[in-house]
């Protein structure tokens, strides 16, 4: 038998249009506050990779960013979330991950939902936002000595010149050309104290209140460059301490499977990532069987190796087992060795929280607000209101606000107009200077 299909034959399902894709996601707000705090350390002009600060930038990106973000390849941090809380972490949350694929999805809105046309801005065009960081800032204070460390695309030996023993409790590096530079350990040459390593997201080390590395008189600092290309100078900022450490802080390098002979406190720690890696584990095994996984790491990109900084010292037994697990290296005994930041004896009290890398502040953004409150909620402090375009920030639609805490919802009531200021800040709103323009007909 033979079928015939002409345009009169009516097809057994119905066609629709496809539904176009919103989002209150803008690149002045949630996208920007992003690459401020994991991305633009490296994109930026003159960085190691393509530039994000501006939102034509970005905006060109998006499919990539937005890609790159789900398979979790940047910004670069292997450590799965679950598994020792580091201090220098550089992962995405899953709410910025919803945040980059809601907005390139949506076509990138910049601020009130206009999306880039690459034609020229009207005159009257809003105020331009663009991601930035200052690189010229030191995250610990002005030093106390600003050394500088010799052009090398490998190793520079750098002499502080002490007569006599110091204390070192912090150091921060700034290379001369971030385009080549991926990360930059610390030693000392004498004794082989490992110091830490610079990486563009977290440019310093800072040990807990208390602590401090014995620098002896007349000893070197070793810099150790991973570099993508030519050599580059830098400046290595020293802070010393008034005091003697409470405690001697030292580094041991382990492979396989080690028996701790004292109590230790761990600060961090630091793969020596080989080729062919797949995953790495650390964990402790106390004497009573209970294992605690201390780092699980995947998908580890040797162009970016990176320390493991604990946000609080990790205290462990006598007698617990440290164990490292390797998964896919090409190493001939299968054992990675894995460098460890240490003190033993009782673990310190400290009296402040250690420095997290610095963070920018979204901008706080006001805007006007007219329309009708649908429903009030005096015990949770929230408004319903079906309000009008709001210039800048969003179009017309019915939506919850948080208000102010001096706001009065008794005199509010549903039915009402009101004209409210809509406070922004990051991905928080709220109205505030709420005024009842009309009262409802009940």
């Amino acid at each position: 038998m033979l079928l015939l299909l002409t345009a009169g034959v009516a097809l057994p399902w119905a066609a629709h249009a496809h539904a176009p894709l919103t989002t209150t996601v803008q690149f002045d707000r949630e996208i920007v506050r992003i690459l401020d705090n994991h991305c633009v350390m490296c994109h930026v002009e003159k960085g190691p990779a393509f530039p994000l600060v501006t939102y034509e930038q970005t905006y060109a990106a998006r499919w990539k960013i937005r890609q790159d973000a789900l398979d979790r390849h940047m910004a670069p941090w292997a450590a799965v979330s679950g598994y020792g809380d580091f201090i220098n972490s550089n992962a995405l949350t899953q709410r910025e991950i919803d945040f980059l694929v809601s907005w390139s999805e949506s076509f990138g809105p910049r601020n009130n939902g206009e999306v880039y046309t690459g034609i020229a801005a009207a005159a009257a065009a809003p105020k331009v936002i663009q991601a930035h960081t200052d690189f010229d800032q030191w995250a610990l204070g002005n030093p106390d000595a600003k050394l500088a460390v010799p052009e090398s695309n490998q190793h520079a030996t750098i002499d502080p010149k002490l007569t006599t023993d110091r204390w070192l409790r912090g150091l921060e590096y700034k290379p001369g050309d971030r385009r080549v530079v991926h990360a930059v350990s610390f030693s000392i040459q004498e004794t082989g104290q490992w110091l830490g390593t610079w990486t563009p997201w977290y440019g310093f080390v800072s040990l807990p209140q208390g602590l401090a590395y014995k620098v002896p008189a007349r000893s070197h600092i070793v810099a150790d460059i991973q570099s993508s290309g030519g050599p580059s100078q830098g400046t290595l900022g020293l802070y010393f301490a008034d005091q003697p450490s409470q405690r001697v802080v030292t580094s041991v390098t382990l492979a396989a499977t080690t028996r701790l002979d004292a109590d230790t406190n761990i600060l961090a720690l630091e793969p020596q990532i080989r080729p062919g890696l797949q995953s790495i584990e650390v964990a402790a095994r106390a004497q009573d069987g209970t294992t605690r996984v201390l780092l699980f790491a995947r998908d580890i990109p040797t162009a970016w190796p990176t320390p493991y900084v604990f946000r609080q010292p990790v205290a462990l037994r006598k007698g617990t087992e440290l164990t490292v697990i390797e998964h896919g290296s090409s190493a001939a005994d299968g054992s990675m060795p894995v460098t460890f930041s240490t003190y033993q004896g009782a673990a310190l009290a400290s009296e402040a929280p250690p420095p997290t890398k610095p963070t920018v502040a979204a901008p706080t953004q006001h805007f006007k607000l007219t329309g009708t409150v649908k429903s009030v909620d005096a015990v949770d402090g929230r408004l319903v209101v079906q309000h009008g375009t709001i210039p800048g920030f969003m179009g017309a639609m019915t939506m919850s606000y948080a208000v102010g805490k001096n706001e009065d919802l008794s005199r509010v009531k549903a039915g009402d107009t009101i004209q409210s200021d809509v406070v922004v800040s990051g991905s928080d709103n709220q109205l505030e200077n709420i005024k009842v323009t009309g009262k409802s007909a009940d």
